[in-house]
């Protein structure tokens, strides 16, 4: 196991949920309410994809395998998976499309250096007609495993990690329950990893994420940092402050190090030149560091 003891109570991962989504309009609901482009997405590929409102805030990110011609499923914090549902009921209700949620687990493995897939690519087993095995390359040697509870996973368990922990080191950030629609897409970096189309149709939201992409320029961008092991870890969405105590970015999610905290956190750059506390704790950020060497995607 990644963590140590005194880790493990404070930071069970939250869970994953497998939506699924089928029927002749199942693409075009995706293409007019994602960031993605699910027209262009060939079977048996995935795409990383974010949904979000009017206002152009994250409501969910998903990664999304493109299983059929008309289905595709969207793995998602359980809890915002929930809420995703519920705000997808109206577009779905007068559509020739269907959403059900499937009784699939979620884990992650780091692989051999010859088990690695490419973080473009898919492996879909059936058994009988039907998803048994969905592995998803996910990059830097991890691949990501949707399985029913009777399928046979061919990995050491030694080597399973948190998918806290993959997205960390991978530098994908996630929306939580307590963070739904609190960012917009620029400020975890989805526009620098293919997670937001500039070249797609509208979609909920693409105005205000269009006109900061051409005419603007992202006030706060996605770091990495780590924090020193603590009793009572803070909480996505915290604030995050500079010595001075102005509040300067918030904390986007948390993962498990060996013996220490990993820290996803959205923050202005300019903050990053000191020192950098997160909330009422004042717990001190170490190691901080830009998940993208990109710091502003501005077209001028």
């Amino acid at each position: 196991m990644e963590t140590s003891s005194s880790l493990s109570s404070a930071f069970d991962t939250p869970p994953e949920q497998v939506l699924q989504l089928s029927g002749a309009d199942a693409r075009l609901v995706l293409q007019g309410q994602t960031t993605a482009d699910f027209q262009k997405a060939e079977v048996g590929t995935q795409l990383h994809a974010a949904f979000c409102n009017p206002k152009g805030r994250v409501l969910a990110d998903t990664l999304a395998v493109v299983v059929a011609e008309d289905t595709v499923l969207m793995r998602g914090r359980q809890s915002v998976m929930t809420k995703l549902a519920a705000h997808l009921k109206p577009y779905i209700a007068f559509s020739k499309s269907t959403l059900m949620t499937l009784d699939l687990a979620v884990c992650c493995y780091r692989n051999k250096a010859a088990q690695n897939l490419d973080p473009n690519h898919v492996l879909i087993d059936r058994h009988n007609g039907v998803l048994s095995v969905i592995a998803v390359g996910r990059g830097m040697g991890f691949t990501e495993h949707w399985h029913s509870s009777d399928a046979t996973i061919v990995a050491d368990p030694k080597d399973e990690v948190s998918i806290a922990r993959v997205d960390f080191e991978t530098a994908r950030a996630r929306i939580e329950s307590n963070t739904i629609a609190a960012f917009l897409p620029q400020d975890l970096n989805y526009d620098l990893n293919e997670t937001v189309s500039f070249t797609k149709g509208c979609y909920t939201g693409q105005e205000i994420v269009a006109r900061l992409h051409y005419r603007g320029t992202p006030k706060r961008r996605l770091f990495r940092a780590t924090l020193s092991e603590t009793a009572e870890p803070p909480a996505p969405g915290e604030s995050i402050r500079n010595s001075e105590g102005q509040h300067v970015g918030s904390l986007v999610n948390l993962s498990p190090l060996d013996g220490e905290i990993g820290a996803l956190l959205e923050v202005m750059p300019d903050a990053t030149t000191t020192p950098l506390f997160v909330g009422d704790k004042q717990l001190t950020l170490s190691s901080l560091a830009p998940c993208h060497p990109v710091a502003d995607q501005s077209t001028g």
